[in-house]
């Protein structure tokens, strides 16, 4: 068994998983979907490619929130307009403006593990995160990420709960809550049904294909790590976050 950490950082990411028509939504972290697709695009993954999906989606997924993202909702209209002359509409729709509304998180930081049974499939995850085929983004096109999604030694022995706990907080700054407080840390960790803190979540990936998107239920617990059990930055080691603190 082994785990690859991945570094989501940036000034917006949209983890959705109740899209639909005008309303696109974001989770408060990463969605496994989301995390599946940017390993995808790592490795260069056709959408149509659904063996390697099969292989990406059996991976266990867990979420440290570093940084709590704060929510940001952006008004679109598409259509009712002109470009490059013609007049420009949403098929279907006839002249009518079509409105949309998109949620974002703006300034979050996670740290994202994914344990795979198949070491083999680990290290070629890992491997691709540092060079991959196609950009990596957070959820949307117009996420980019502004750190390096690799962390350093990034692939390592044990479950996603595990390294997620012993991985190092990426500032020395103590998190502090509203009030100024020390806070726990979030972790959002997938977890068997029959759990008695299970929560579900529409997001285990069964296809990709185009108009032919399919996902099914898997579940999730929330748990927290003390402020006092956190592994720190040493005094002479560089912040590895933006925003986290």
């Amino acid at each position: 068994m082994k785990t690859v950490l991945l570094r989501l950082e940036g000034p917006l990411q949209a983890w959705g998983t109740r899209s639909r028509f005008g309303r696109r939504d974001t989770e408060a972290e990463p969605s496994k979907s989301g995390v599946i697709g940017l390993l995808g695009a790592a490795l260069g993954m056709p959408r149509d490619d659904m063996r390697t999906l099969a292989a990406l989606a059996e991976c266990r997924l867990g979420v440290r929130v570093d940084h709590e993202g704060t929510l940001l909702t952006d008004y679109h209209t598409v259509g009712s307009g002109k470009f490059r002359e013609p007049d420009y509409f949403v098929y279907g729709v006839g002249d009518h403006a079509v409105m949309t509304h998109r949620d974002y998180l703006q300034n979050a930081s996670f740290l994202a593990a994914v344990t795979f049974e198949d070491e083999a499939m680990a290290r070629r995850v890992h491997d691709a995160i540092g060079a991959p085929v196609w950009p990596l983004v957070l959820g949307r096109r117009s996420c980019s990420p502004s750190l390096p999604i690799q962390v350093p030694k990034g692939l390592v022995e044990g479950s996603f709960e595990d390294a997620l706990r012993k991985a190092v907080f990426p500032s020395r700054s103590v998190p502090k809550d509203g009030s100024g407080e020390p806070r726990r840390i979030r972790m959002v960790l997938e977890c068997d049904a029959a759990d008695p803190e299970a929560q579900p979540r529409q997001d285990q990936p069964l296809s990709f294909r185009r108009g032919d998107r399919h996902y099914a239920r898997r579940f999730v617990r929330t748990t927290f790590i003390e402020p006092s059990e956190l592994v720190r930055l040493g005094e002479d080691e560089p912040c590895i976050s933006l925003v986290a603190s």
